[in-house]
């Protein structure tokens, strides 16, 4: 399967690094960004096809993967309509995009699938979620983004939703890494070691979430001992409603995306 990656800016690369990592030979993939000195970087660094044109680069490719931002899709979609191959299938990236404007803008023998992932294809370890219209095969697609970590199919009127808890969850982790090695740091750690440090208790954490098949809530009541230090860490989280607040911040994100689609 030859693949065009459109657009490559953190997202596209992490894409691309998870997809050559999983051993996906480079002469399978043309990629595009602007301006043509980062291109030429990207070229350089991966190995790959990597130019301006993505009416080239579209070709002859089997699978389309759009990684621009939402202002850009629509004149994107529109510049590689004509020159797609036939039965070619489309994912995007892009959030707030449903699938009823990106079909409009491609012919009707494209496959359409509106899809959302993050940087952390690059490790491999993304969670990827894919819509398309209802008899889709999506076989191809789930087979390549399972390369970059799982995947799951769901309805689109759970895009944005989906997009929410996966954009909040791996920004509200990031926060509290930065948190965690802060707060080490304050208390007299080398920067270094702290970040080592936490890094592998999320790490170990999500493991641990992985293979327990239990709730958070019940790992949660057997690592904190009553009157411990764990404990009176979870009140003090619990006191300031960091719960409520993660809840609020994918409200938040949720009803932007829906701001989105609708224009």
């Amino acid at each position: 399967m030859d693949i065009a990656l459109l657009g490559v800016g953190s997202l596209g690369e992490a894409v691309l690094a998870g997809l050559l990592e999983s051993g996906m030979p480079p002469s399978q993939i043309w990629a595009t960004t602007l301006p043509a000195e980062r291109a030429g970087l990207l070229a350089d660094r991966y190995r790959v096809e990597v130019g301006t044109d993505n009416t080239s680069a579209v070709n002859e490719a089997d699978l389309v993967i759009v990684t621009v931002g939402t202002d850009a899709v629509v004149p994107l979609l529109t510049e590689i309509a004509p020159d797609l191959e036939e039965d070619a299938i489309v994912v995007s990236l892009v959030s707030g995009v449903p699938l009823a404007v990106l079909s409009s803008l491609l012919p009707e023998s494209a496959v359409v699938v509106r899809g959302m992932t993050s940087i952390a294809a690059r490790a491999r370890q993304a969670a990827t979620a894919l819509a398309a219209p209802e008899g889709t095969d999506l076989t191809e697609v789930e087979d390549l983004f399972d390369r970059l970590g799982v995947t799951v199919t769901v309805d689109e009127s759970l895009m944005d939703l989906v997009t929410a808890v996966a954009g909040a969850g791996h920004a509200s982790l990031l926060q509290l890494a930065d948190a965690l090695t802060g707060a080490a740091v304050d208390g007299g750690m080398e920067a270094e070691a702290a970040r080592v440090l936490v890094d592998q208790v999320l790490l170990g954490a999500c493991l641990n979430l992985q293979v327990a098949h239990e709730p958070p809530a019940a790992l949660l009541e057997r690592v904190a001992t009553a009157g411990g230090p764990t404990h009176v860490a979870l009140e003090t989280l619990r006191i300031g409603r960091v719960s409520e607040t993660i809840a609020a911040a994918v409200e938040a994100a949720a009803e932007r995306g829906h701001e989105l689609a609708e224009g």
